[in-house]
């Protein structure tokens, strides 16, 4: 005789970026220990695509990690996370008085995270004559978990072009070779490089503050966690 069946429940979110609605799961036992495995490794990239194997698979398929926004990623793993394990986790932090040498252990209630901020006009001008209008950045732009070695910013600022305008013509990015789009930023100044990347900086972020109290001290010591590396 088969051991009986388990049943998994369902649950639905919004994606805050793209405003779809997707089905998922919680995560299985077998899919956790693939997370515990990328996480002791300390490899980013591992960690990275472990995450999106497992949004694949807790989406029943209908999700294709690569091509969700970044922060749709981020918002839906910790849906999952807090659909498998509690809403509820915590963080350790050094204390906020540098001369304790003390650490504070944060409560996270994952279900109350959320976007904040409003992102700028995906116009931005670099001269007089001449624009650029940016789409925000898809999982398969980004490398790893972090914005350090592993990412490019010209290949993601490339990327993330949707189309470039002057007064007389608009030469949209799908019609236009990934040759000539690298070439057309490569040839940006420093300073208009940095006025599209104040854009990327404007987007809306998953951040969550919390406090608690220093062990050794007592002192109450605060924290902004942004990111999917910081919940991870």
């Amino acid at each position: 005789m088969g051991l009986p069946i388990q049943t998994t429940p369902t649950y639905r979110c919004v994606l805050p970026s793209s405003g779809r609605e997707v089905k998922y799961r919680p995560f299985l036992v077998k899919e956790q220990k693939i997370l515990s495995i990328a996480k002791e490794s300390e490899d980013q990239k591992q960690i990275f695509n472990a995450i999106k194997d497992l949004i694949e698979s807790v989406t029943f398929g209908e999700v294709l990690a690569d091509n969700l926004a970044v922060m749709d990623l981020e918002y839906l793993f910790l849906k999952t996370r807090s659909a498998s394990v509690g809403e509820t986790t915590t963080v350790n932090t050094s204390c906020s008085d540098t001369d304790c040498g003390g650490s504070a252990t944060l409560k996270i209630n994952l279900d109350e995270i959320e976007p904040k901020g409003e992102s700028a006009d995906n116009k931005v001008m670099i001269n007089d004559n001449v624009g650029v209008t940016l789409r925000p950045p898809v999982v398969k732009n980004i490398k790893s978990l972090g914005s350090g070695e592993d990412a490019d910013v010209v290949e993601i600022l490339t990327a993330c072009i949707d189309s470039i305008f002057d007064e007389e013509n608009v030469y949209m990015a799908d019609e236009t070779s990934d040759k000539d789009l690298l070439e057309f930023v490569e040839s940006l100044t420093f300073g208009q490089l940095e006025q599209l990347s104040i854009w990327f900086e404007s987007l809306p972020k998953l951040t969550y503050t919390t406090s608690g109290a220093c062990e050794v001290c007592g002192k109450e010591t605060t924290r902004t966690l942004e990111g999917l590396q910081s919940f991870f």
